[in-house]
């Protein structure tokens, strides 16, 4: 049973799952059902909505659709559960889609979600980004909700603050004597190799701003898109990096590491932002990230 139009689910199954067959097998019809409802639905909005490739995407009016049509997923999932409790045919309803940063996920976040499937039946469907740009996500549609560091809500959005990443720069003992043992200098920072998490990365170069007010460019860049992994190189002296005060465990009280700044840190505010929907499911998410993160950000 859905409350939603058959064109909608068609529409909503097919982004999901990034393909007209496996769309098809998610709704128990054929492929060519699913194409005649997209098809129908695209008529019925007099815009074409989907990108027919592998993997399918939303055109631009596709994305505005699918950003309204999501809370209403969401909604329906919640109406049959108060209506119809022993239903087993809402499982897809129940995986939520959300858009969050690694160093989150690397530290606090699994803790959240675990408490959430354990005590909701919850499921996720996390989609990886840098905070500056997960809330893009939401933008398109494709996610119920985004840890970002935009304060401003999206339209139809809601915000809450849940705190702040420290984040400071580490190195280890023999990879500082060798760089910086005359100073956090312009030339000792162009000379060191440094750790970048992605092309999107800019904690780096906004930490050497920090420090000599001026842009460098390093003659050597390593880019390791993992959080933990961005450690891992620090240790084994392939370069110098900034990171959030939750991924070095205890590698400075160790000695394996050194903060190269202590008196420098970088807070980065982080927001929970998701569809201004009054959902029973986004209140125990909400509730959840907010609890989960005390230990790790500042507030």
């Amino acid at each position: 049973m859905s409350l939603l139009s058959p064109q909608v689910r068609a529409f909503i199954a097919v982004l999901e799952e990034a393909s007209f067959e496996r769309a098809a097998k998610r709704l128990s019809i054929t492929p060519s059902a699913v194409s005649q409802r997209i098809k129908q639905l695209e008529e019925k909005v007099g815009q074409l909505l989907v990108i027919r490739q592998f993997p399918c995407q939303p055109t631009p009016a596709g994305e505005k659709l699918l950003s309204r049509v999501k809370p209403m997923s969401l909604l329906e999932a919640e109406v049959l559960e108060d209506f119809m409790p022993e239903a087993d045919n809402m499982a897809h309803a129940k995986t939520f889609s959300i858009a969050v940063n690694e160093d989150s996920l690397s530290t606090w976040l699994l803790g959240a979600l675990s408490d959430l499937y354990q005590e909701h039946n919850h499921q996720f469907d996390i989609q990886i980004d840098n905070e500056d740009f997960t809330v893009e996500h939401l933008k398109n549609g494709t996610v119920i909700g985004a840890l970002t560091s935009e304060k401003k809500p999206l339209q139809g959005c809601v915000s809450h603050s849940i705190g702040a990443m420290r984040y400071f720069a580490v190195a280890t003992p023999e990879f500082y004597q060798q760089y910086f043992k005359h100073g956090l200098t312009k030339e000792a920072f162009r000379q060191a190799p440094m750790l970048d998490y992605d092309h999107k990365d800019l904690l780096q170069r906004n930490f050497i701003e920090m420090i000599i007010n001026q842009p460098v460019f390093p003659t050597c860049v390593h880019y390791i898109p993992s959080a933990l992994g961005l450690v891992d190189a620090v240790k084994n002296q392939m370069g110098w990096c900034v990171t959030q005060e939750g991924l070095v465990g205890n590698a400075i009280e160790s000695g394996d590491l050194i903060n190269i700044a202590p008196n420098v840190f970088m807070d980065v505010p982080l927001y929970w932002q998701h569809a201004g929907v009054r959902s029973r499911v986004l209140e125990q998410i909400t509730r959840a990230f907010f609890n989960h993160s005390a230990s790790v950000l500042y507030r």
